[in-house]
């Protein structure tokens, strides 16, 4: 487990075809522990449902030409 005992971000899952899944599939594969952000309500659900698939996910509201939004989705 290469990513175990970490955390990312991986901004912009839209669906299930998108490079930003893979991302954060590939990574929680490798134990990283994954917040994946979506922009807008209109993403919203397609993120939630795709997260049902990560071990112990974040999912976050990020709009990133919004500096505040990703601040705010930083892992602590």
């Amino acid at each position: 487990m290469l990513l175990e005992g970490k955390t990312g971000v991986v901004f912009g899952v839209a669906n299930k075809r998108s490079l930003a899944w893979a991302i954060a599939r590939r990574a929680n594969e490798e134990g990283a522990r994954i917040a994946i952000t979506y922009q807008g309500e209109r993403l919203e659900e397609n993120a939630r449902e795709l997260a049902q698939q990560l071990n112990n996910p974040l999912v976050l509201s990020c709009d990133v030409s919004k500096d505040d939004d990703i601040i705010a989705s930083l892992p602590g």
